[in-house]
């Protein structure tokens, strides 16, 4: 059997007692966090009590045959940041599993893209999620998606490159004149003890101490009850 199981927002207390009851009944243990913050490593085995391969990208995208020939014989689970089912790389794994007749469990967990309600701004109204990568200078593609989701009133949520300072990401989002000089959310350390949501102008944010990871907002048409709620989170002036 291939098992996908998420770990959470944060670290290796936010897995659920379904996810560890599970991988105590796999062979292997596998993690990936390209597509999220690392984990301690140390901590997460302890609390399994297994030991745990990380996998790159190459692993799942390139070498994946591999993990699918192991679980035609064995169980293996593979542990996820946030919710397993968020990155399309692991949809792919389940195809190629189901073509096989492996079975296949996903273990749910939370993920940005709920938590991001804490922000007050209503699930149902977001539109496209957008990825702000590092590698690209000025990301027009992105920039036409978040157009795209004001043009229909909706919020936009921006993932960032791991590896992305908050200044560098404003000041990329800073690039395009139509979004310039709109006030945005940074969400910084969603999940954790030190979490914060501020929101403000980019020149405001910029000058911030924000820590990674995080994710950027920028709100579409508000409810009235949204925008109650993001003044809880605005920066003074």
């Amino acid at each position: 059997m291939l098992k996908l199981i998420g770990l959470g927002l944060w670290d290796e207390l936010d897995i659920s007692l379904k996810g560890l009851m599970e991988i105590q009944e796999c062979k292997h243990v596998f993690a990936e966090f390209y597509t999220s913050h690392p984990r301690d490593l140390e901590k997460l085995e302890k609390l399994l009590g297994k030991k745990v391969k990380i996998l790159e990208r190459k692993d799942l995208e390139e070498d994946s045959k591999k993990l699918i020939a192991l679980a035609e014989k064995e169980d293996i689970a593979i542990l996820v940041g946030g919710d397993p089912l968020t990155a399309t790389t692991h949809v792919s794994i389940l195809l190629e599993a189901q073509k096989k007749k492996i079975p296949t469990k996903i273990i749910h967990s939370s993920s940005i893209y709920s938590a991001i309600a804490k922000t007050g701004l209503f699930i149902y109204k977001f539109g496209y999620t957008v990825t702000l990568p590092k590698w690209l200078e000025k990301p027009e593609s992105v920039f036409e998606k978040i157009e795209e989701n004001k043009a229909r009133g909706c919020h936009s949520l921006i993932l960032i490159d791991i590896g992305m300072e908050v200044g560098e990401a404003l000041e990329k989002i800073r690039q395009n004149k139509k979004l310039g000089n709109e006030k945005i959310l940074v969400c910084s350390r969603m999940g954790s003890e030190e979490e914060k949501i501020v929101y403000g102008s980019i020149s405001q944010l910029g000058k911030t101490n924000l820590k990674m990871p995080f994710v950027l907002v920028i709100p579409g048409n508000l409810h009235f009850i949204e925008e109650e709620a993001l003044k809880t989170h605005l920066l003074e002036q």
